[in-house]
């Protein structure tokens, strides 16, 4: 639920990497080569060092021995051990003379008020490695002062040795603005990833920012400006919202980090995200009041899980203002396309709305209490699946209430559900039960519910809970009473989220034997983890990083599928030859 109705950050972080890289981008544009060659004509030595800023952009690409050894083990992992071949190939014949150890970096400062990329190449002696691919590239000329210059197209760039570096540049003095030791420079950055980001934004002057502030809400009137129809106006208003938060990014982002590293030792991907607000801004309050708490929820975080998800944190008046406005801008959108549908008349359009809209209203409410604890599990084994979700709400009432409003709506209609409230109690959680019949034509649904969906729903003072079907009810009351004794200290994780395959794979193939899941499972059982993907946010100092781990298992598994669909392939193409 909070996904739905509070913005989201992940959203927003990949806008302003979206930017960066926009911004990157245009540094290397014909457009900024000639701002840049206006500034310092190419050739001319010039007096003085242009003033530069920090890097404001930093981009690194692993070392070429790094790159070999991941990308050997990634290809392998998914059964296509040829393209790891093809790139060591590709690599032995392109990299002579640089060192396969270092990684390689471009670094984008601001130099007079210009962004001017400066790229990095580790080799001891760069005229021995121009010289080897001088039949691709043309023969470089030497200045003076030892810088050489080489011509490539319509493009100039200029080059110098810089201890065990070679340091290139599109202008004549950016050289002189390339770090004393390009591997410091480059840092953890490049040793830890085989693909690196870090965005500076403050180091983007004010007039720059607002520049491309305003070039994105020229594009967002443009476009709304083709806006039609009777919700044209709540559409506007719900993207003038997203439009308003990502210039708050824009203007308030500190540094953001992305680095994606496919670990060929610990046999996994991983994918980092970090981001911080400037200190004393309004998005680094929100942040920095996002904080872990004690759980009454933690119990869903388990070794034999199939699946979870667990978030327990701590919730800020401002980020609960913003997700009201945000709330009132999609119930108008979705008012709207209710009213439009062709599948309900007006009166079932208002009943469906009026729910939507008290559900918005609970789930607003329970923020207010500044805090945001749920957690949900999946468990499973051959013929068997349990599920099981439960979370904090200011009012467990309204939500019973709200259910047992959905009852009377629905009510009369020949395809809906059945309802039994207050069937039971359980350490004070009121149980009711929503079923459901399954129809004939839908055989595989049937395969793992029979021929009715049970759903069990909990209501408690400040808590609510869900049990799909009758085996999850004895899992339902352990969340129950592991709710009752909440931990006493927090997790160091704002969110978790697990999903193993293995156990989910043997389920699916219990309920239906398919030769892609069997290949898939075969995969599996060499690997050393049960096809394990982790994702984890935690808080940093004015803002939160996220890791992301893709283990071996999964590789693995999406390998066994593939190999599976090139076999049915070949046999088809052998089929049809006949």
């Amino acid at each position: 639920m909070r996904r739905l109705f509070t913005p989201s950050r992940f959203a927003r972080t990949a806008a302003v990497a979206v930017v960066a890289l926009s911004t990157f981008a245009m540094t290397l544009s014909p457009l900024g080569n000639l701002l840049a060659q206006d500034k310092q004509p190419a050739g001319q030595s010039g007096s003085a060092v242009p003033a530069a800023t920090d890097p404001v952009v930093v981009v690194t690409i692993g070392s070429v021995n790094q790159l070999t050894q991941d990308l050997n083990y990634l290809s392998g992992a998914i059964g296509q051990p040829q393209f790891g071949g093809m790139f060591a190939m590709m690599a032995g014949s392109l990299t002579q003379g640089i060192d396969t150890n270092q990684p390689v970096g471009v670094l984008v400062p601001l130099i007079d008020g210009s962004p001017e990329p400066i790229a990095l190449i580790p080799t001891s002696d760069v005229k021995v490695l121009l010289k080897r691919h001088e039949d691709k590239t043309g023969p470089a000329d030497e200045l003076a002062d030892g810088t050489l210059v080489l011509a490539i197209g319509a493009n100039t760039v200029f080059i110098r040795q810089v201890g065990n570096w070679a340091v290139l540049a599109r202008n004549r003095n950016v050289p002189d603005r390339a770090p004393a030791d390009p591997s410091a420079a480059l840092g953890q950055l490049g040793s830890d990833y085989d693909l690196g980001v870090r965005l500076d934004m403050q180091q983007l002057p004010e007039a720059v920012r607002d520049s491309v502030i305003a070039q994105l809400r020229q594009g967002f009137d443009q476009a709304m400006s083709r806006q039609g129809g009777e919700d044209a106006e709540s559409s506007r208003e719900y993207a003038q919202r997203s439009m308003d938060q990502l210039e708050q990014m824009i203007k308030q982002t500190d540094e953001l980090m992305v680095g994606i590293d496919i670990d060929s030792k610990g046999k996994r991907i991983v994918v980092d995200l970090s981001f911080t607000a400037l200190p004393g801004t309004k998005l680094a309050k929100m942040y920095a009041s996002q904080q872990p708490i004690p759980s009454a929820y933690s119990m869903v975080v388990r070794d034999d899980a199939a699946a979870y998800y667990h978030a327990a944190t701590s919730i800020s008046p401002e980020t609960v203002q913003e997700a009201r406005a945000g709330v009132d801008s999609m119930l108008k959108m979705f008012a709207q396309a209710v009213q439009k549908s062709d599948k309900l008349d007006k009166a079932e359009a208002d009943d469906a709305t009026e729910v939507v809209n008290r559900i918005a209203d609970l789930v607003l409410e329970s923020y207010k209490e500044g805090k945001l604890d749920s957690g949900a599990l999946l468990l499973t084994d051959a013929g068997s699946m349990k599920f099981v979700m439960g979370g904090f709400v200011s009012d467990g009432n309204e939500a019973a209430a709200i259910l047992k409003d959905i009852a009377g709506k629905v009510k009369g209609h020949g395809d809906a559900p059945d309802f039994e409230f207050d069937r039971d109690t359980y350490h004070g959680v009121n149980l009711h039960l929503v079923s459901a019949k399954v129809p004939a034509k839908d055989d595989e649904v049937r395969k793992i519910f029979g021929d009715t969906v049970r759903v069990h729903v909990g209501t408690a003072d400040k808590a609510v809970y869900v049990a799909l079907g009758d085996q999850s009810l004895p899992l339902l009351k352990e969340m129950i009473d592991a709710a009752a004794s909440p931990a006493s200290s927090a997790s160091a994780d704002l969110v978790s989220v697990e999903v193993n395959l293995m156990p989910i794979l043997q389920y699916a193939q219990s309920v239906e034997a398919n030769d892609d899941i069997a290949a898939m499972i075969d995969a599996l059982s060499r690997a050393d983890d049960a096809g394990t993907l982790h994702a984890t946010s935690s808080p940093v100092v004015n803002g939160q990083k996220t890791r992301v781990v893709l283990g071996d298992g999964l590789l693995r598994a999406i390998g066994g599928a593939v190999r599976q669909a090139q076999a049915k392939q070949l046999q088809q193409q052998n089929t049809g030859g006949f």
